[in-house]
C-alpha cells in the first residue's frame, strides 16, 4: 500500500510540477500579449498627436518636394560657386572665404529655395528639414527644425531666456536644443531693410498666441532681429540687398552678391 501512495504522490508531484510548468509560458505569453497592447495604442496615440498637432513630433509637411536638380538651378541663377560641405561640428573650427560681389536679377521657386537651404549644409547648421512654399496670395509658408539657441541669440538678441519663454506660454513646455517651427509671413526687404507681418507661427505643432506673434513689440523685435542678420551678413560677404519680395510664387532677389563660398579649416 505504502507502495502505490508513494507512487501515486509522486505521480501527483509530476502532474503538479507539470502544471506549474504549463502556467509560466501562460503568464509570458499574456504579459506579451499586454505589453504588444501597450505599444499600439502608445504609437496610435504618438501618431495621433502628431496629426492634430503638426509639428509636434516630426516637422509639418508643407507638400514642396526637390532634387538636388533644384538646388544646381539655384546656384546657376544666382551665379553662386559653394565647396563641399564642412565635416566638422563648430563654425568656429572655420573661416568662411566669399567671393567677389557681382549685380544679379532672378527669381526663385518653392523648391529651388528649400533646395538651397538643405542641401550642402554642415551639422552645425542652425535650420534643418525645412521646406519652404510661396502662396498665391502673396504669403510665405516656411517649416524646419531650428536651433533655439540661435534664434534666442541671433534673431532675438538675447532678450528673452527659455525659462521666459516657457513662463508666458507652459504649453511648450521645457524647450529642447532643437525645436519644430512652423510659421506663415508676408513682406519683403528693401535696401537690407526688412518689413514684414507674421501670420501665424507654431512651435512644437502648438501655436502661438496672437496677443505674442502679432503684438507690435514682438514684430518689432522679430523685425530688428532680422535685420541684424543682415546686417551681419553684409559686412561678412558684401550682399547688398536692392530688393527680395514674392511675385508671382516666385522670390524675386535683385542686388549684389558674392560669387563663391570656401570654408576652410582654421
Amino acid at each position: 500500500m505504502n507502495a502505490i501512495e508513494n507512487s501515486i504522490e509522486d505521480e501527483t508531484l509530476d502532474q503538479d510540477t507539470a502544471v506549474i510548468k504549463d502556467k509560466k509560458p501562460k503568464k509570458k505569453h499574456r504579459f506579451l500579449k499586454k505589453f504588444a497592447i501597450f505599444i499600439i495604442l502608445v504609437t496610435i496615440a504618438i501618431l495621433t498627436l502628431g496629426f492634430v498637432f503638426p509639428g509636434l513630433l516630426w516637422t509639418k509637411n508643407l507638400g514642396v518636394s526637390y532634387t538636388k536638380q533644384d538646388y544646381d538651378s539655384f546656384l546657376a541663377k544666382a551665379q553662386y560657386t559653394k565647396d563641399t560641405t564642412p565635416i566638422g561640428d563648430s563654425k568656429d573650427d572655420y573661416t568662411y572665404k566669399y567671393g567677389e560681389t557681382a549685380a544679379l536679377n532672378a527669381k526663385f521657386t518653392s523648391a529651388e529655395l528649400t533646395a538651397f537651404v538643405n542641401y550642402n549644409r554642415p551639422s552645425y547648421f542652425a535650420v534643418k528639414n525645412v521646406q519652404i512654399r510661396i502662396n498665391k496670395d502673396g504669403t510665405i509658408d516656411a517649416a524646419g527644425t531650428v536651433n533655439v539657441d540661435y534664434v534666442l541669440n541671433e534673431i532675438l538678441g538675447g532678450k528673452f531666456s527659455r525659462q521666459q519663454i516657457v513662463k508666458e506660454i507652459p504649453a511648450l513646455g521645457i524647450l529642447p536644443s532643437n525645436v519644430n517651427l512652423s510659421l506663415n509671413i508676408e513682406g519683403s526687404v528693401i535696401n537690407n531693410s526688412a518689413s514684414f507681418s507674421l501670420n501665424s507661427i507654431a512651435v512644437q505643432g502648438i501655436p502661438i498666441p496672437d496677443q505674442y506673434s502679432k503684438s507690435s513689440e514682438g514684430i518689432s523685435i522679430a523685425t530688428t532681429g532680422i535685420n541684424n542678420l543682415i546686417s551681419k551678413s553684409s559686412a561678412n560677404s558684401g550682399a547688398n540687398i536692392n530688393k527680395l519680395a514674392v511675385e508671382n510664387e516666385n522670390i524675386v532677389l535683385e542686388g549684389k552678391f558674392p560669387t563663391s563660398l570656401t570654408r576652410q579649416i582654421k
